[in-house]
């Protein structure tokens, strides 16, 4: 669906996409960001947070860009207003198209200079909002700390040890 990604114009991987971060450490810097993406009925506008290992985590849930002509001025990006960053249909002319019509395929990412794990848009006139929040973890922690439960098996006797996995 997303042939090429643009993070504050310039080209990047389509490989760095993803929803779900699998790292050995944890990213210490994050910066939230929207997205504008053009996938057929116009373009759509949704949360973003960028790593600093260049990953894009980008939320599920996006809104109609057209939905917000208008009052455009009012969608705000944690806090930040949208016009303060970079006007969308300037975004969407630097990529060849305009208005909320752009080259199908392409998204074009624009992120904001504070560090966040956790980005928000909202829309004050319709009073709605879509967030995104990454949480990093590192994939050896023991979840289950002092409370893993005790193994059960019922596979009958055995005289050999018996390996418990959870």
């Amino acid at each position: 669906m997303i042939d090429r990604v643009f993070v504050d114009g310039e080209l990047g991987s389509v490989n760095l996409l993803t929803d779900t971060i699998y790292h050995h450490t944890i990213s210490s810097k994050a910066k939230p960001a929207f997205a504008i993406t053009a996938l057929g009925g116009g373009a759509l506008i949704a949360p973003v947070v960028v790593l600093d290992s260049g990953l894009i985590c980008l939320a599920r849930k996006a809104w109609r860009l057209n939905n917000l002509e208008g009052h455009l001025a009012s969608v705000s990006l944690n806090g930040e207003p949208l016009e303060t960053l970079a006007k969308p249909n300037k975004i969407i002319a630097t990529a060849g198209g305009e208005g909320d019509a752009m080259p199908r395929g392409y998204m074009l990412i624009c992120t904001t200079s504070n560090e966040s794990m956790t980005c928000e848009l909202f829309d004050s006139v319709l009073n709605r909002n879509l967030s995104h929040k990454v949480i990093a973890e590192f994939p050896f922690k023991d979840r289950w700390g002092e409370l893993r439960p005790n193994a059960r098996y019922s596979v009958g006797p055995t005289k050999e040890k018996v390996h418990h996995y959870i």
